[in-house]
């Protein structure tokens, strides 16, 4: 190696000591360019095979029962459960943005094996209020969307507008989620949403209410089609 070479190799090596990696899902510190130590390799729960696009789960554990929704079809590479729970939580609480490279590339697997055939024309995200940004300090949804444009290729636009704030769905029981988010969200732009194909990222899925009514809004502003990707589904 000339010297460039050897500053670069060193200069990586006193980082990894300084600040080593660690696994995505418990934080466990592992060698240096491994995301997933090995324990929780064996229990991460991936979603294989055949899946339904309804709930986004495996067919097997699908309980949708012939429930229509407004989205065309959702897909996650991830159960929200066990070490997939606490690594979504400790990315989006624990300060690990860096892990949105992880989850990125994890989605993009699930894009390229479930809507290949599908030419998306933008990548939107689930919205925030100002209040909601600033107590987060970041907009989840959008890091994913613009993590996963810099992988595919596919542009980013903000589409919709969160009107304003509402309680967290997480804390809500599941016959309240549908109505927190009813009429909370607009369309930016109806022009420039109408005829297209559009994928929305999030980062877990639930109920599945908040996609649903950004897709309606998205879908009576003209939209042809919406599909949605998310890192995991519950």
């Amino acid at each position: 190696m000339g010297i460039r070479e050897d500053l670069i190799f060193y200069g990586k090596l006193i980082k990894s000591y300084i600040y080593p990696d660690r696994c995505v899902f418990c934080d466990r510190v592992v060698d240096h360019g491994i995301s997933v130590c090995k324990k929780c390799r064996k229990t991460v729960p991936v979603i294989k095979g055949a899946r339904c696009f309804g709930c986004g789960k495996p067919k097997d554990k699908c309980k949708c029962a012939g429930r229509r929704r407004f989205y065309d079809g959702v897909a996650a590479p991830f159960m929200y459960s066990g070490v997939v729970q606490t690594g979504v939580k400790l990315w989006k609480y624990g300060g690990r943005h860096k892990n949105t490279e992880f989850f990125g590339k994890a989605m993009k697997r699930v894009i390229d094996e479930n809507y290949k055939n599908i030419d998306f024309d933008f990548i939107c995200y689930v919205p925030q209020t100002e209040k909601e940004k600033e107590k987060r300090g970041y907009n989840q949804s959008r890091a994913l969307a613009e993590e996963l444009s810099r992988l595919t290729g596919i542009p980013v636009k903000g589409a919709l507008f969160k009107v304003f704030e509402t309680r967290r769905q997480h804390d809500l029981p599941w016959y309240l989620k549908s109505g927190n988010v009813l009429g909370v969200f607009e369309c930016i732009d109806a022009q420039g949403v109408k005829g297209k194909n559009i994928l929305i990222a999030d980062d877990i899925k639930t109920s599945g209410c908040t996609l649903g009514e950004c897709a309606k809004v998205l879908k009576l502003s003209g939209a042809e089609k919406v599909y949605c990707v998310v890192i995991a589904v519950r």
